[in-house]
């Protein structure tokens, strides 16, 4: 992933779920996350989340400002907290999705 570009499966993931009628589809982003997670293989949500984690690390929160609009295709603005702490919630959300399934249970 160059500096000033995105991976393909940020891309598809905030494109496909953060889009501008995100909110009719879900009541906030945690229920976004949630949607997103049904049916998603443990390894598959561990790979996105860390997809996101390098995004957060590659980029500062004045570059997300651009990026998450233009390249990822992200819809949403997480004000009053910044990209980088959301980005983390977003993360840590898929992770929690992911550690559910493989305990067995449903998150």
């Amino acid at each position: 992933m160059s500096e000033d570009s995105v991976s393909y499966a940020i891309q598809q993931f905030f494109g496909g779920n953060f889009h501008q009628d995100w909110d009719l589809e879900a009541e906030n982003w945690q229920s976004v996350i949630d949607n997103y997670a049904v049916g998603k293989g443990p390894s598959r949500l561990h790979a996105l989340a860390q997809d996101i984690d390098d995004l957060r690390q590659m980029h500062g929160e004045d570059e997300l400002k651009v990026l998450m609009p233009r390249r990822a295709h992200a819809a949403y603005n997480p004000r009053p907290i910044t990209y980088k702490e959301w980005l983390g919630l977003v993360a840590d959300r898929l992770r929690g999705h992911a550690a559910a399934i493989e305990g067995g249970a449903a998150h």
